[in-house]
């Protein structure tokens, strides 16, 4: 605690979100220590103090998207019992219900684009990838669980990129039907064949 005034616990989580802020709305190669800083109402050494270098800052931040990333289609596809109902999962994923806001696709956007360059993000990546395929792996073969992760990927990358021109939902709709019917009619290898 310092003299006359106890230490702020919420400090260090209002400096990740700022963080988050400033690289959705001016990305992550605005991302100083001073603009983050200002961004957090908190004094410049406050950064320093809880995160030794920028890159560490900036990575912690990026890591506090995976609980926002992860209930997208989670429950509903631990959920799903037919066919259908993946579908439903997986459309309201890209464009529906659970979709994430466009900030929240920038800010995937800025994320993969850092990755390239910065070893400690593209792990992060990876994991976010790996998580994403053991959900859908529930419901899908291994090849078809990895093309809807590409695909639901690509789409969110087109709403970013095109948010005046929305996507349209039966095309979004037929496509993961394509998907799953291909994965349902599919053989394992280890497994034999999928559900019907």
């Amino acid at each position: 605690m310092r003299k006359g005034r106890p230490n702020d616990p919420e400090r260090r989580t209002r400096i990740l979100r700022a963080a988050l802020e400033v690289i959705a709305s001016e990305g992550v190669h605005a991302a100083s220590y001073r603009r983050i800083a200002v961004q957090a109402g908190v004094p410049l050494g406050s950064t320093t103090y809880y995160f030794a270098d920028l890159e560490t800052l900036i990575v912690t931040a990026f890591e506090t998207l995976r609980d926002g990333l992860e209930p997208r289609y989670a429950a509903p596809m631990r959920d799903a019992r037919t066919d259908s109902d993946i579908v439903d999962a997986l459309v309201a994923a890209t464009c529906g219900s659970t979709a994430p806001t466009l900030e929240d696709i920038r800010l995937y956007e800025e994320m993969h684009l850092y990755g390239a360059r910065s070893p400690r993000v593209a792990d992060l990546l990876r994991e976010f990838q790996q998580e994403s395929l053991v959900i859908l792996r529930c419901s899908l073969s291994d090849g078809a669980a990895r093309a809807v992760d590409a695909l639901m990927w690509g789409w969110w990358s087109y709403r970013a990129l095109n948010d005046d021109d929305p996507l349209d939902t039966s095309t979004v709709r037929d496509a993961y039907r394509a998907l799953v019917s291909m994965a349902t009619t599919a053989r394992d290898p280890l497994n034999g064949p999928r559900r019907a």
